[in-house]
């Protein structure tokens, strides 16, 4: 079984389907060549999941299906929380539309 990616800028989601699971598991990743100090990739980090807290309901809809998901921030400069959540609502949408 192999994953998919979709892409809406600046996220990127790696995301497998896995049928033998409780509940979505979610990871966050911001490379450190886009951001040398820790503090800031931690903070974008804290961003998206809080993105992702408030838009995962998007994905209790599609019965019976969970995913491992991987959330890769693309951008190179400091990211406005709205953009952030823009862009995780529509991802997460596009995956359970094309998943369900």
């Amino acid at each position: 079984m192999e994953g998919k990616t979709y892409s809406k800028f600046p996220i990127k989601i790696f995301f497998l389907p896995k049928d033998a699971m409780e509940n979505n598991l979610a990871a966050f990743a911001v490379p450190k060549r886009n951001f040398k100090l820790a503090v800031n990739r931690n903070r974008v980090k804290r961003q998206l999941r809080e993105a992702y807290r408030l838009n995962k309901h998007l994905l209790e809809e599609i019965h019976g299906k969970k995913f491992v998901m991987l959330f890769l921030f693309l951008g190179k400069v400091k990211p406005q929380y709205a953009e952030l959540e823009n862009a995780m609502a529509k991802l997460l949408k596009k995956l359970r539309d094309e998943n369900s």
